[in-house]
């Protein structure tokens, strides 16, 4: 009993502390402002949503929070949803997978919008056969589109022998695409791993092969003006500038939390490209 009381007395304060730093931090409807040169005007103006990691707990069970924001985003205006990975809790046997991937669907088919997919470790899990069936079922592991005024590249981070690097063919169009960009008064670039970590600040890297290939993403990508990157992966909500590129990590979207008392809640993002600016909010969803 003795020991039970001590654990008792150890452990509250530090649940307190948590509880107090989420309801903190958790739920100000965090805002990213980008401004641009007043010269420089958006013809027209859009919006999309950006949603992250809904990968369920366990093989099967789709978070409740992930169909509240797909509900939620069907009220919205947005024109289309681009989302960053961790569909499903993945698995190496890729007729689970698909079975897995039948339950997503069965959500976000009630969507009124196109989603665009980013693939994820999770559902990848360092399977050709997986690679087969994401592109299979969602289309290009990488690809490009045009919403008006405005240049959108999707990046594979997992591709399977090359996972946290961006090389080969793949490089050799993502630079062909950037040239394609500067037709474009804005350009947002969506990959699952983050290059800059909130989680691992002393190694901010480290979802990536090496500090040198980051950093040589992050100069090409700051070369060509890039509005905003967004990445999921880390399980909580950060937006930061770092040396001139703005990064937005979104993991929200119904994933177990990673611990970070600043981003621990569910969300998704909505970007509002404007005549002025881009306005990236990310909007609170009770899991209640």
């Amino acid at each position: 009993m003795k020991r039970k009381a001590l654990l008792i007395r150890i452990l509250l304060p530090a649940i307190l502390l948590l509880t107090l730093a989420n309801r903190l931090f958790a739920f100000p409807n965090p805002v990213t402002i980008i401004q641009k040169e007043k010269h420089i005007l958006r013809e027209e103006t859009f919006s999309f949503v950006v949603i992250g990691d809904n990968q369920p707990r366990g093989t099967f069970g789709q978070p409740a929070v992930f169909r509240k924001i797909i509900s939620e985003v069907n009220r919205s205006d947005a024109k289309f949803v681009v989302h960053l990975g961790d569909k499903i809790q993945g698995d190496r046997n890729k007729e689970v997978a698909r079975e897995q991937y039948k339950e997503f669907k069965s959500i976000i088919d009630e969507l009124k919008i196109t989603m665009y997919h980013t693939a994820g470790n999770h559902d990848i899990r360092k399977s050709k056969q997986n690679e087969k069936l994401h592109e299979e079922l969602f289309g290009p592991l990488y690809r490009s589109l045009a919403w008006k005024n405005s240049f959108f590249i999707i990046l594979n981070t997992e591709q399977v022998g090359e996972e946290g690097n961006i090389t080969g063919e793949q490089l050799e169009w993502l630079k062909r695409e950037l040239e394609k960009s500067k037709k474009y008064r804005d350009l947002f670039v969506f990959m699952h791993r983050p290059l800059f970590s909130a989680l691992f600040q002393g190694k901010d890297h480290f979802h990536f092969i090496s500090s040198e290939h980051r950093n040589s993403l992050a100069e090409l990508f700051k070369q060509y003006g890039v509005t905003a990157v967004f990445a999921g992966h880390e399980h909580l909500y950060h937006s930061g500038n770092r040396d001139g590129l703005q990064q937005v990590i979104s993991g929200g979207g119904g994933a177990p939390f990673h611990f970070y008392p600043k981003g621990n809640f569910h969300h998704y993002i909505i970007v509002n490209v404007k005549e002025k600016e881009v306005k990236i909010e990310a909007v609170p969803v009770s899991a209640e």
